[in-house]
């Protein structure tokens, strides 16, 4: 076989021999071996770094957790009391009020008394208040109540609305008659002088009708465990006809005065429920079902259970 030449003279270039190129790529690559190697001396220490940065990161969070939940905390508490105060201003006004009223002329403090009654029994009977409780420092909670506050301002102790007694008994029955009806609105039409320590308001009442009323105030139209089948489907079918109705009651409530006290001696409320409920009911004689068993009265009375101890609803 005929033996291939070593050496080339295309292109007028001479190629090197293949010996030597081998050789010329062995030292290249021994060349680069150790810059590879010192490039990989500096590779800086990635995980450990981020470690440690990752800590402090926390530590930095932690920090601004505990200083976020420190400002939410003296925001709160200043809010308690800041509430605090102004009940305490509050109670403080109305303190000052009653005495104002209390020493005023007769001409101008029943009108007061009678004005500022409307005002507060408006939406019927509204439960005390009670001021929020602050963690630092613990104090007790102190109930705020501006209704009793100023039925005890401005009545005698013995004070009287027909047959109630007091003037815890006649917050009583405020609350009683607006646990018992829905969206109490009451309100004076006029208010005159009748004689020398006398007023008289004529009101409007506006109340609804609700499963309360039925339940707690006309039972026998619910389930009347006493009467006839064609009865006791008449009384339901009443009791269906009142539901969510929307009734608007004519009355008045007469404020006596006492001069040497500065205070209301008597109340005389009234109300007119059969106007309103012969307009519901269209006859008399349903008029006369609807209250047959009743345990409020068309006067405004509320009756006990037992057919004793009522209390005037006239409000």
């Amino acid at each position: 076989m005929e033996q291939l030449p070593t050496k080339s003279t295309i292109g007028q270039k001479r190629l090197q021999d293949r010996d030597s190129l081998a050789d010329l790529a062995t030292k290249r690559t021994t060349s680069v071996a150790p810059i590879v190697a010192n490039h990989k001396d500096l590779a800086p220490p990635t995980s450990g770094r981020k470690m440690k940065v990752s800590a402090s990161r926390r530590e930095h969070c932690r920090i601004n957790q505990a200083r976020y939940r420190k400002r939410q905390r003296q925001h709160a508490d200043n809010l308690d009391e800041g509430i605090r105060t102004l009940q305490e201003e509050i109670q403080e006004l109305e303190t000052h009020h009653q005495n104002i009223i209390r020493r005023a002329p007769m001409n101008e403090s029943a009108w007061i008394v009678a004005t500022e009654y409307f005002r507060l029994f408006r939406y019927g009977y509204m439960a005390p208040i009670l001021a929020p409780q602050s963690l630092t420092p613990p104090r007790p909670q102190k109930e705020s109540h501006a209704q009793l506050d100023f039925l005890k301002a401005t009545m005698a102790p013995d004070v009287t609305d027909g047959n109630m007694y007091g003037v815890e008994a006649i917050l009583q029955n405020w609350k009683l008659f607006s646990l018992n009806v829905g969206d109490v609105h009451f309100q004076p039409k006029r208010l005159e002088q009748l004689a020398q320590g006398s007023l008289l308001a004529t009101t409007r009442t506006s109340v609804t009708i609700t499963e309360s009323s039925l339940h707690q105030l006309f039972p026998h139209l619910v389930a009347d465990q006493d009467a006839e089948e064609d009865e006791a489907q008449k009384l339901s079918s009443l009791g269906a006809k009142l539901l969510n109705q929307r009734l608007s009651v004519s009355g008045s409530v007469r404020f006596d005065w006492d001069t040497s006290t500065g205070r209301v001696i008597r109340l005389k409320s009234k109300v007119d429920l059969m106007t309103p409920m012969l307009q519901l009911l269209g006859s008399l004689e349903d008029v006369a079902r609807v209250f047959d068993k009743a345990l409020v009265t068309l006067d405004g009375r509320f009756l006990a259970k037992e057919g004793i101890n009522s209390v005037s609803a006239s409000n």
